[in-house]
């Protein structure tokens, strides 16, 4: 009996030093999940055997199949490293607490292992969230819009995307999509319009929570309809000049507490010349512009007034005073020349062009300006003016393509004008369009700085 005890001590100490040989660690990732998900967690594996060593990671339950992470580890002497391992049920597995063993395997000696559990636990989808119905106590009144919420707790780190809602009854059908992440608590709000002639009670509502296919609520809560208050509402406007003034009066002619909700929507050029008193509880940009809501209370016998004010005037003026600004600045501080050029064409016998009479008007519309210095460019088809009828050129020279003629006028005095006229005659007779360029004047202006103006374009044909 003494030697048996003996034995199994050293067998049982044989397999300690075995698993020594071998070291796991895991740390939970995601080991919460709902039915079909992946559970995640984080390994580290010690080779502690003083030689190279190949380890393999075997599951040793069939419900569950490796989605990632390494199933074997090449591992040289006392090194480890940190994987990612994915586990994900086959099959349909009922929610609740699973045990999932791996075994950790030499495969140079399949004697030195270690087996490591990790636990998984699938949750029911009916347990993950909670769903409260909240409306005013007094009750709906069906005479104005009603804010109804609904307060949604995440029980677990669950992140739960696109969770359809459905809250119906005879009264209304309400729809809405949303997300709500692990442990959340949050509000949906909404409102509700009813018909005026709805009658109070209590009315069954139905709360229907869906994630994809599968139902994560599905209750029924009551709301109350209430008799409501005598509210009246009035609305008056008035007009000026570029003005428009809405006021909104609302009057509790009941007798109890009524909590009111007023929206007005905008565009957005509208909101730019809109200004509000008070000023609303809330705005909010939506695809139809932009929402403006009032929430106050009106105790019996108060009433509240919101008055809008559409003032196109002040921008009005600002864009009126601004252009007669530009204006006089302009008019005043720069000079304003004007250059004008017409041709007259003579036609040869056979159809071409003879020559050509130029007119150049140049007239200064603004203050006095110096130093002109007037630009002719000649195309290479014509001649140069063999008679200038009116000013002569101060130089002419020429290039490979064309003659330059140039004109010095020391200054022009507001209002007076200069013709200018030459004429020219056609080299080879030249038949079909030909542009003569612009006529270009640089010139000081009455602040001395250099400004240039430039004519028209003249095209001439045969």
């Amino acid at each position: 009996m003494k030697k048996l005890l003996i034995l199994i001590l050293f067998i049982l100490s044989l397999n300690l030093v075995y698993a020594a040989e071998i070291n796991v660690k895991e740390s939970s990732v995601k080991s919460i999940i709902l039915p079909g998900q992946n559970a995640i967690f984080d390994l580290e594996v010690t080779n502690n055997q003083a030689f190279r060593d190949q380890i393999k990671s075997v599951i040793m339950d069939s419900n569950w199949k490796r989605q990632g992470g390494n199933e074997v580890y090449n591992l040289n002497a006392n090194e480890k490293v940190q994987d990612r391992l994915t586990l994900f049920p086959l099959g349909y597995l009922k929610p609740g607490i699973y045990a999932i063993g791996i075994r950790f395997v030499s495969t140079t000696n399949p004697e030195i292992y270690m087996d490591k559990q990790i636990v998984i636990t699938i949750i029911d989808y009916k347990d993950i969230l909670e769903a409260k119905l909240e409306a005013n106590p007094q009750g709906l009144d069906p005479r104005k819009d009603n804010l109804v919420k609904l307060n949604l707790k995440s029980r677990y780190n669950i992140n739960l995307e696109n969770i359809a809602i459905n809250i119906n009854n005879n009264l209304f059908n309400k729809d809405i999509i949303t997300n709500v992440n692990g442990l959340e608590t949050k509000t949906e709000e909404f409102i509700i319009s009813l018909d005026p002639n709805t009658i109070e009670g209590d009315y069954d509502t139905k709360v229907i929570i869906k994630y994809g296919n599968d139902i994560l609520i599905n209750k029924v809560e009551k709301l109350i309809v209430s008799s409501y208050s005598d509210l009246k509402e009035t609305k008056t406007e008035e007009f000026s000049f570029f003005i428009k003034e809405t006021a909104i009066t609302r009057m509790n002619d009941g007798n109890s507490l009524s909590n009111e909700i007023y929206t007005l929507t905008l565009s957005n050029f509208e909101k730019l010349f809109t200004e509000f008193n008070p000023n609303p509880s809330n705005i909010e940009e939506t695809n139809k512009g932009n929402k403006y809501e009032w929430r106050f209370r009106l105790q019996p016998g108060e009433e509240y007034k919101i008055i809008v004010t559409h003032d196109y005037r002040t921008p009005l003026i600002i864009l009126i005073v601004i252009f007669l600004l530009v204006y006089l600045f302009y008019k005043y501080f720069y000079a304003e020349m004007s250059i004008n050029k017409r041709a007259l064409v003579l036609k040869s016998q056979e159809g071409g062009i003879a020559g050509v009479k130029i007119l150049i008007n140049i007239k200064n519309n603004g203050p006095s300006v110096r130093s002109l210095h007037l630009v002719e460019e000649i195309p290479s088809e014509l001649d140069l003016p063999h008679e200038y009828i009116t000013l002569k050129p101060s130089s002419i020279r020429k290039t490979n393509f064309s003659s330059i003629v140039i004109w010095e006028i020391p200054e022009l005095i507001r209002g007076e004008e200069r013709i200018i006229s030459y004429k020219l005659k056609s080299r080879t007779g030249h038949k079909g369009k030909l542009l003569i360029p612009r006529t270009s004047c640089r010139y000081k202006n009455n602040m001395g700085k250099l400004s240039v103006a430039k004519s028209n374009e003249v095209v001439i044909s045969s």
